[in-house]
């Protein structure tokens, strides 16, 4: 029987209804009543029992939907397990990375390794934390690059190692009175109005965290997905803004000339943000993968001693 039908016959399940079923599968109506007849005849059973705005499921049709579910859920494991095994074959490796790789110096560990590796591929995969580790553990990364909480790494099921540290800063617009201050206790800015990264994002978390500690919650007015559209906002005197201090030595796509019009100052408390190289705990890293993580650790070393 042809395994598209099963996956068809589970959104139908789902729905009891044809035309939704066919609009999530994108496909007509009548094609999916004739995939569904073709398994009823094959199986020589009624899967389900129809009437004049839905269907449901038949008693057959019961009984045969949790062993589709795991047809369909076999399929997709087999379908990505192959994937991994010919993309190690092929010498690939998907790596998952916060989005300021430039930054972090992390384009210039995949120049590094690609050149040490010339007949193999790199994959990139950007994004936060949060989302780069549901990709990690769905198999669609090798590898990753992300802000983790200390000692975080058992938690979430991963292994891996720091590759650098970030902290947090405090950036004004040059006109504004605390902009010449060297160290500022985060309590002083309870009063300001501040831009902030996408909200439920790692770095966004950090931020309140560090602000509800001592005490206050900060007073948002914009949220942005992009570093260079928040520091454009704070040289625009829209608010101020409390960044990786990564984040704010150049911004994106250079659209700030070397002397950006804003002014960064240290934070007290310190918080720092760790930047891990992470894998998965439960499986082995595809030979690519492996090759990747000694070169990384080999950059790490090679910084050290430097």
């Amino acid at each position: 029987m042809n395994l598209s039908y099963f996956r068809e016959f589970i959104v139908l399940a789902d729905t009891s209804n044809y035309l939704e079923a066919a609009e999530r599968l994108f496909m007509g109506q009548s094609t999916l009543s004739k995939h569904i007849m073709a398994m009823e005849r094959e199986l020589g059973v009624p899967l389900f029992e129809r009437t004049s705005r839905k269907v449901v499921l038949s008693k057959y049709g019961k009984l045969l939907l949790p062993h589709a579910r795991t047809i369909v859920q076999a399929e997709y494991d087999y379908t990505a397990d192959l994937e991994n095994e010919l993309e190690s074959m092929r010498g690939r490796v998907a790596v998952g990375t916060v989005s300021a790789t430039a930054k972090y110096r992390i384009t210039e560990v995949l120049a590094n390794y690609k050149r040490r590796y010339p007949n193999s591929s790199v994959r990139m995969i950007e994004g936060d934390p949060n989302d780069l580790i549901g990709q990690l553990k769905a198999r669609k990364c090798d590898v990753i690059f992300a802000h983790l909480p200390n000692n975080s790494l058992d938690d979430a099921g991963l292994h891996g190692f720091q590759y650098c540290e970030d902290s947090l800063v405090c950036v004004f617009p040059n006109s504004h009175p605390l902009a010449k201050e060297k160290v500022l206790p985060l309590e002083r800015l309870q009063d300001e109005t501040f831009i902030a990264l996408t909200e439920n994002s790692v770095a966004h978390n950090l931020v309140l965290e560090s602000c509800h500690r001592v005490g206050f919650s900060p007073k948002i007015a914009f949220f942005c997905n992009r570093i260079d559209s928040v520091l454009d906002l704070v040289t625009k005197e829209m608010g101020i803004a409390i960044l990786m201090e990564n984040l704010t030595v150049r911004p994106e796509d250079s659209n700030f000339p070397d002397h950006a019009p804003f002014s960064v100052v240290q934070l007290q408390p310190h918080v720092t943000a760790p930047v891990y190289l992470c894998y998965r705990a439960d499986e082995e890293l595809s030979p690519a993968a492996k090759h990747f993580v000694q070169s990384v650790q080999e950059e790490i070393a090679s910084r050290n001693e430097a």
